[in-house]
């Protein structure tokens, strides 16, 4: 990098860092106020909520980073302006194209590193505060982490109504099909995974057998099913709690067992493009210093840098409906948003008023 590509990039980095602070700071104490109403649930107290934001920290960064990267690059870029910095740039032959790959140059690493972090850091933190603040809510007993849930396993269709923070369950019933023939019903009082294998306990069964029923009582029971605690887990997980490889596992599982997984690719998709979707935003941010709206004040770029972020936000928000309702192919789904800005963002960088 040379000098005026370091001078361009630590001018919009630091920005960007200091937007995310701002950010993380503000939806920090928001987050912490609205956490006080549990202070004397079970164990809960001040200190115990305390750490528990922390815990929570590097999950709000993950989430507000891309916000942070187009405030910031509106800001950073619209500070550069307002002193005839990039003009001054653009008269000794750097092009806008080159002073926004510039900013690139350390914002892309650092965009990378914060998808890491949301990949390898973030689920096991969250994980862990969740189960924390289950214990501490339950006076240190076992807790429910969340219920009611639905699996096909084969010919196989199991219901589970509690899961539990230590993998086990509680509440299972079983019914086993051949074909459009209901073979048999089992229910479990509690079932538990041990060695590949999961453990039920007080299985009440009803065997159905040529017209007869047959009612049959099990202390313990053996299932062997594809189904391990990690697989089960990734139900009751939602966004940024959901890895990359958690995914690429699940959807395997429920290929294999003909179910239709395009949800969860979505979700892969999804995080995959997610350093391209913080590219766009970075170029929607350069849009409002280089295009047509560059005579604007600096107010007015950070309002339409917010309007444009919340126009992608929404676009992604509605191309996971389309793309599972009209049939997209989940790559296509994931993308064509993050797609559709980009074009949109170098058409706003070239027109002129």
């Amino acid at each position: 990098m040379g000098i005026l590509d370091k001078y361009v990039a630590r001018q919009v980095l630091l920005t960007i860092l200091l937007v995310s602070v701002f950010l993380l700071v503000l939806t920090g104490l928001i987050t912490f106020i609205d956490q006080m109403r549990y202070i004397g649930r079970g164990e809960i107290g001040f200190s115990f909520l305390v750490g528990y934001l922390f815990l929570q920290l590097p999950g709000l960064f993950v989430l507000f980073f891309p916000i942070a990267v187009l405030l910031g690059g509106v800001i950073g870029l619209g500070l550069m302006a307002r002193g005839s910095e990039l003009i001054i740039l653009q008269s000794v032959g750097i092009s806008r194209a080159g002073i926004i790959f510039s900013a690139l140059k350390l914002v892309f690493p650092l965009i990378l590193a914060v998808c890491a972090l949301g990949e390898l850091v973030v689920p096991h933190l969250e994980q862990y505060a969740a189960n924390q603040y289950n214990r501490y809510a339950s006076n240190g007993s076992i807790s429910i982490t969340y219920d009611g849930l639905w699996l096909r396993e084969g010919e196989s269709f199991i219901g589970v109504r509690y899961t539990l923070s230590d993998n086990s369950l509680l509440d299972i019933v079983r019914y086993d099909f051949r074909g459009d023939e209901l073979l048999a019903i089992s229910k479990a009082k509690s079932g538990s995974y041990q060695d590949g294998v999961w453990v039920m306990h007080d299985v009440h069964k009803t065997i159905y057998s040529q017209g007869a029923v047959q009612p049959v009582f099990l202390g313990s029971e053996n299932w062997h099913l594809n189904l391990n605690p990690d697989r089960v887990g990734i139900i009751g997980l939602k966004g940024s709690n959901l890895t990359i490889s958690g995914l690429a596992d699940y959807i395997s599982y429920l290929k294999a067992n003909g179910q239709d997984s395009s949800i969860y690719q979505l979700q892969l998709y999804g995080k995959l493009v997610a350093p391209f979707t913080m590219v766009v935003m970075l170029l929607l941010a350069a849009s409002t210093v280089f295009g047509p709206l560059r005579t604007m004040t600096m107010g007015a770029r950070i309002v339409a840098g917010i309007a444009l972020g919340f126009c992608f936000y929404v676009a992604n928000q509605f191309g996971t409906p389309f793309a599972l309702v009209y049939g997209v192919p989940p790559l296509l789904g994931a993308a064509l948003p993050s797609i559709l800005f980009f074009f949109f963002a170098l058409y706003l960088l070239r027109a002129h008023t």
